[in-house]
């Protein structure tokens, strides 16, 4: 954005939110998603484990091109090289890779409750099997399942999460990004056999699962300095531990129960800090102003 437009920007109140900029990248970002999904549900297509066609993927990449125009249009090449280095920002601190693959590790602790209850334990090739995606072996499969998370956490989390921080508290800005996300997901509950097969409170839960998720997400990606990469290794994740064929019974009980407990404590911690006047647990660590465009707005002036 040049400086002209940043002078715009606080001169709507001061808060550098651009709502007009949000509310393009959301109508643009389901626009997107849905003239793919739309079509499928309407032909009466079900996206069904395993299976390459139909599929939703496409409909996946439909935040990050949004993210992609959006920030183009506002704030031209340095908002582009900024997108791109938090793309690939992989040098953080140790302990934030560590709860980027911590679904994994949930996983690892949903199989010992399976194994500790008698209960058989899915099969290697059931992880195999991913809604809209052919059986091309684990590692082609969870390549799919990476792309997928990185369109849409190129969108949400790099794009959607910083912008709504401007004026919003990181708790506000989670729980109002997780309305958004669970909406975008809509047209999906027609297509995808899994959410077919729903009843009506699993939809709430599914939005209890999606507004925990989104508070995890932002305590990572604003803890780990801004890393688009770190948040979609964590979403890809998940959804590899918990949407997959081997995702049934104890196995999704206990990886969803635990994602929504990490979410929870989360959520009290950073209510505590608020009322006892300390730092934000969610909010942003410490970064060099040179790595982050967010931290110095007049960086992106042109």
């Amino acid at each position: 954005m040049t400086a002209t437009g940043e002078r715009q920007r606080a001169a709507r109140g001061g808060s550098g939110l651009d709502t007009r900029a949000l509310v393009v990248f959301f109508a643009l970002a389901y626009t997107l998603s849905w003239s793919w999904a739309i079509p499928l549900a309407a032909a009466h297509q079900v996206v069904r484990r395993g299976v390459g066609w139909p599929t939703h993927l496409p409909a996946l990449l439909g935040p990050a091109i949004a993210a992609l125009v959006v920030t183009a249009w506002t704030m031209g090449r340095p908002g582009m090289r900024d997108l791109g280095a938090r793309l690939v920002r992989w040098r953080v601190p140790l302990r934030w890779w560590l709860v980027a693959v911590s679904p994994v590790v949930f996983l690892g602790l949903a199989l010992a409750a399976m194994d500790a209850a008698g209960r058989a334990l899915p099969s290697m090739g059931d992880f195999g099997r991913f809604s809209g995606t052919p059986a091309i072996g684990l590692a082609g499969v969870l390549l799919l399942i990476f792309a997928g998370a990185l369109g849409e956490e190129t969108g949400w989390r790099g794009y959607a999460l910083p912008e709504l921080q401007r004026r919003f508290s990181p708790l506000a800005s989670s729980l109002i990004l997780a309305v958004v996300w669970f909406g975008w997901h809509l047209p999906q509950f027609w297509v995808i056999a899994t959410y077919r097969e729903f009843a009506p409170v699993q939809y709430v839960g599914m939005f209890c699962g999606l507004a925990c998720g989104s508070v995890v997400l932002t305590w990572l990606y604003n803890r780990s300095g801004g890393s688009i990469l770190l948040v979609a290794v964590w979403h890809g994740l998940y959804n590899f531990v918990g949407a997959t064929q081997a995702a049934t019974g104890i196995l999704a009980a206990v990886v969803s129960t635990l994602i929504m407990i990490q979410g929870v404590v989360l959520i009290v911690l950073e209510v505590r800090a608020r009322r006892r006047g300390r730092p934000s647990v969610l909010g942003a660590a410490k970064v060099p102003p040179a790595r982050t465009l967010a931290s110095h707005p007049q960086a992106r002036g042109g």
